[in-house]
């Protein structure tokens, strides 16, 4: 374990602050503590939808950027103040579960804290569904703990979460329906695919969001099982379940390089 405590306390390259390292918040920074930092920075596409919060389409696109240091840049960008100061929702980065959890943990591994994104469901979104979602777990000294720091719910469970991995052999073992996994425009196995790939990727450092890069998932009826391309996407969920150490998830990662996301990968 302390040799996946090191590996998730370092950044990658998409959890870097880069330029931002020294304006990191000064304490608390225990973890929830900058779980309230990212929800004052960031507002999600639907609060601000709900709202009735109007943002122009520069300001809109913003949901497409890629890695905590671009984040950053949109933060300040809008308003320069000290990262633990909460903006106003009109003055915070448009943007979605994805770049709240990856700024969360990108904060996490400055301050010294095992961290790592995890791409899969909630359970707390609707009632008998699981919504895709991005949350995430630091290591505490002892254990995982996954939280949520778009919502501010921690000690999630698994009835609260389920990872890529999980959730996939959970469908593929029949424990789970996958027409009850979605986003609200597409439900069952497509999504269960890209949430799996994108766990896997997460769990080896490479945060990015949206499968629209990965061809080797494009296949039809998107919603409906593929056997050749499930057949190896169960190996990379047998493989990533089973990690206990660096290597082992880095393996499972190199297994098949077409499931690996492209550097410039957009997150939507």
């Amino acid at each position: 374990m302390k040799e996946i405590a090191e590996f998730y306390r370092q950044p990658s390259a998409t959890s870097g602050l880069g330029r931002h390292l020294d304006q990191a918040p000064g304490p608390p920074t225990g973890p929830e503590a900058l779980s309230a930092v990212v929800r004052g920075l960031l507002i999600h596409n639907y609060t601000a939808e709900i709202q009735g919060l109007r943002f122009s389409a520069e300001r809109m696109a913003q949901k497409e950027t890629v890695g905590a240091e671009a984040i950053l840049d949109n933060v300040v960008g809008i308003d320069a103040a000290p990262l633990n100061r909460e903006r106003p929702a009109e003055q915070r980065m448009f943007g979605f579960c994805y770049h709240f959890a990856l700024l969360h943990c990108a904060l996490l591994r400055a301050m010294g804290t095992p961290a790592r994104i995890r791409c899969g469901f909630a359970g707390y979104f609707a009632a008998q569904s699981w919504i895709d979602h991005w949350v995430v777990e630091y290591w505490d000294g002892s254990r995982w703990i996954l939280t949520d720091p778009q919502t501010g719910r921690s000690n999630l469970t698994g009835d609260d979460f389920q990872d890529g991995v999980t959730a996939w052999n959970l469908c593929r073992d029949g424990a789970s329906q996958p027409a009850a996994y979605g986003n609200g425009e597409l439900w069952g196995w497509d999504e269960l695919r890209g949430s799996l790939i994108n766990d896997v990727a997460a769990l080896n450092k490479v945060e990015v969001a949206g499968w629209y890069w990965c061809d080797r998932l494009q296949v039809e009826p998107l919603d409906q099982p593929h056997d050749e391309l499930d057949q190896s996407l169960d190996v990379l969920a047998g493989l990533a379940a089973a990690a206990e150490a660096v290597d082992e998830i880095t393996r499972c990662f190199d297994l098949y390089p077409e499931f690996k996301p492209p550097a410039d990968a957009a997150a939507r």
